[in-house]
């Protein structure tokens, strides 16, 4: 056989690989692609970004191609999922190279920065991904406006009620059940961090878990503990006192029927669990919780808001319950009662022209004088925030001091009031 023969025997494989090289690899690219995003929908994040890397790495160095931008800005939206902005950025960054007119790679680039706490860079970023963007404005603009916030820093405040806020789409019938008792019940809870360390505390964590999480989220706010004003269920989730299960499940009732609350925070959101010493044992029999997942809280007890000076203070208020409490955010230092700071979470201590039910079989008239007393040596102008929107969702120290019951009067008069 001579070399001519050979090659004309080779010729035909060779020419079909080269022309073929391309098709094929463009059709394992959108298969790729394709099992990314279905694998990032299912929260498979691990999965997706394997899938997303094998892509781009059949693109080589052909940035032009149809799918190099959307690849790049997916493996940034799912290394971001997983905790690894520092991964995410790079992969941003490609996608800003890749496609530098697209406003998608920019917001992209500035959710990476974000995480880093890079929030001058991420400003930028978000704005240069605002003048690019044609519909997707309302997104963009949210994420300058939290740049903005996170390089003034200070207090993040967030005020959540049932049937407005959370607890409003439920994904099953018994879940319709659960939210509807939770509009009816009217409980307030509270989104309390640092708006430059984007940490925060949930306080009084019920009803809608994944809800309270998911506003957490929609704000960049990481979840880094749930305080349990008082152990009453409406407050902390789990197993529900027979008078109050037919008032959620109907006259049937429901077997074992428990709420979702601090056990859900812990095990499935990563939160540290708080609540008052006392009530430490009931807490975790009533949630299904070890009692080392609750840890103890006592009258003047610390948790830190991220910035130097930052705390929320726990003041012990007995009275609607033996553990309840109160939670102060203070602004700086050491505080304690009768120093100026700017707001208190009163639990089910102080409503706006009342107080919490005091018939309870653990609840003390006597006690709950005390705490009210106690809490008259607060500024006039700290803000009350209460635990039920029964009568208003805020009020103030001096606003009590007038028309509620930190009014003064002696505790003759009070237990009087109270037969």
């Amino acid at each position: 056989m001579t070399d001519e023969d050979l090659a004309a025997m080779l010729e035909p494989t060779a020419s079909v690989s080269i022309s073929d090289e391309k098709p094929v690899a463009d059709s394992r690219i959108a298969t790729l692609k394709a099992a990314g995003n279905e694998l990032l929908g299912k929260g498979d994040t691990t999965g997706a970004v394997g899938a997303y890397r094998e892509a781009i790495a059949l693109l080589g160095d052909d940035n032009a191609h149809p799918d190099a931008g959307a690849l790049h800005s997916n493996l940034a939206q799912a290394l971001l999922k997983m905790n690894l902005p520092e991964e995410a950025l790079a992969a941003a960054e490609a996608c800003v190279g890749t496609k530098p007119d697209w406003h998608k790679a920019h917001y992209r680039k500035g959710d990476a920065l974000f995480a880093l706490r890079r929030f001058e860079e991420a400003l930028a970023a978000y704005k240069a991904s605002l003048k690019l963007s044609a519909t997707a404005t309302h997104e963009v603009s949210r994420a300058v406006k939290l740049a903005e916030e996170a390089l003034k820093g200070g207090v993040f405040f967030k005020q959540l009620l049932p049937g407005r806020d959370i607890a409003v789409s439920p994904n099953s019938q018994e879940e319709g059940l659960v939210f509807g008792a939770a509009a009816q019940m009217k409980n307030l809870i509270y989104l309390v961090g640092d708006l430059t360390s984007r940490e925060c505390y949930v306080v009084d964590a019920c009803w809608d878990p994944q809800g309270i999480a998911a506003v957490a989220a929609s704000h960049k706010m990481t979840l880094v503990g749930a305080i349990a004003s008082h152990y009453h269920f409406d407050h902390t989730g789990g197993a529900i006192p027979p008078p109050f299960v037919a008032m959620v499940y109907g006259p049937m009732g429901k077997p074992n029927a428990r709420l979702p609350g601090l056990h859900e925070m812990g095990r499935h959101h990563g939160a540290k669990l708080y609540c008052h010493s006392l009530e430490r044992e009931r807490l975790a029999k009533q949630c299904e919780l070890r009692l080392d997942e609750l840890l103890p809280l006592e009258q003047g007890s610390k948790l830190p808001l991220g910035a130097a000076g930052m705390a929320l203070e726990i003041l012990h208020t007995p009275g609607h319950s033996g553990g309840s409490i109160c939670i102060q955010v203070s602004a700086s230092g050491p505080r304690s009662y009768g120093v100026y700071t700017q707001s208190v979470l009163t639990g089910d201590t102080v409503f706006p022209g009342s107080c919490g039910r005091l018939d309870l079989p653990d609840s003390d008239k006597s006690a709950m004088y005390d705490s009210l007393q106690r809490l008259r040596e607060l500024d006039d102008s700290v803000a009350v925030y209460p635990g039920h929107a029964y009568s208003g969702e805020r009020s103030t120290v001096g606003q009590e001091k007038k028309q509620g019951l930190l009014r003064a009067f002696g505790k003759q008069q009070w237990l009087s009031m109270h037969g």
